[in-house]
């Protein structure tokens, strides 16, 4: 692409190939993935203009993976591939098997550094934690789980320390929304917690079956779960981040951003993959469904 437009929403991540289990296939299925791509299609479906800037090695299917989207790729010699397993409950296990290039602020397009809502999927630390003083003017939201990601000389994939321990990693202020699970966000520190919220307007905890917390002017709201038939859990939290981020510019409205985030999700854990993300009717319906 020779010419740049200033997209609506902007999403910064690597893109994956993921395996995931399969019926009658013991070595799985390996399936693109990737937070910043989730976060994309799902400001897609929502009538966003999306643009991507990521890093995958060459030959990565982008134009498949993101149709309609604008993708700048930062040149690596691997992409990054996670191999994901599902235990009974729905608690997810992770082994790293490659990891692609950092993103860096000179790899965005100067057209692209307007963007109004900008979003940060970073899954293997290719961002730094302070990224989003790149972007002073715009609304800037993360999924943090890639900041607090470490692995071992194996690849299995562990997060940071224990309660009190995730901020160690360098969060800047000033972000619009930060997102992640239960298992990420430890509610029992209420230090870390505070630490948290301190770096961002909405902290959002999303907790899969049992719904979302989120936490906004110094008070805590959980948000019912929308029930739903589940098909792939993949990219839900994804789903939910961007979802959430651009309500939340769109009504000024935490409670009403994380019930449209929450019905979002829903719908898309009932569709595979990238195909997962909703329109805004399907979700007003959903809503209306209660």
């Amino acid at each position: 692409m020779s010419e740049f437009t200033t997209p609506d929403f902007l999403s910064i991540g690597v893109l994956t190939n993921d395996v995931t289990p399969e019926p009658g296939n013991p070595h799985g299925r390996v399936r693109p993935g990737g937070a910043a791509a989730f976060a994309a299609v799902c400001a897609q479906g929502l009538g966003l203009k999306a643009a991507v800037v990521t890093s995958a090695a060459p030959g990565y299917p982008v134009e498949y993976v993101l149709p309609g989207i604008d993708v700048v790729v930062v040149e690596s010699e691997f992409t990054t591939f996670f191999q994901n397993l599902y235990g009974p409950d729905g608690e997810r296990t992770q082994v790293l098997g490659g990891r692609s290039s950092s993103i860096a602020r000179s790899d965005i397009p100067p057209a692209w550094l307007r963007a109004p809502i900008v979003f940060f999927g970073p899954l293997v630390r290719e961002t730094p934690p302070d990224a989003r003083e790149w972007f002073p003017d715009a609304a800037v939201g993360a999924a943090v789980q890639g900041w607090l990601r470490r692995w071992d000389d194996y690849g299995r994939v562990r997060e940071v320390g224990g309660p009190g321990a995730g901020l160690d990693i360098g969060v800047a202020g000033g972000y619009r929304l930060l997102a992640g699970s239960a298992e990420e966000f430890h509610e029992s520190d209420g230090r870390e917690m505070a630490q948290w919220a301190a770096c961002t307007d909405v902290v959002g905890v999303t907790d899969g079956s049992n719904g979302a917390r989120i936490y906004a002017e110094g008070v805590s709201l959980d948000i019912p779960v929308y029930s739903a038939n589940e098909m792939d859990p993949t990219g839900a939290g994804d789903i939910w981040a961007a979802a959430c981020l651009v309500r939340l510019v769109e009504s000024d409205d935490p409670e009403e951003a994380a019930r449209f985030a929450n019905a979002a999700a829903s719908i898309s854990v009932e569709r595979d993959g990238l195909s997962g993300a909703p329109g805004r009717s399907e979700i007003a319906a959903r809503m209306a469904r209660g």
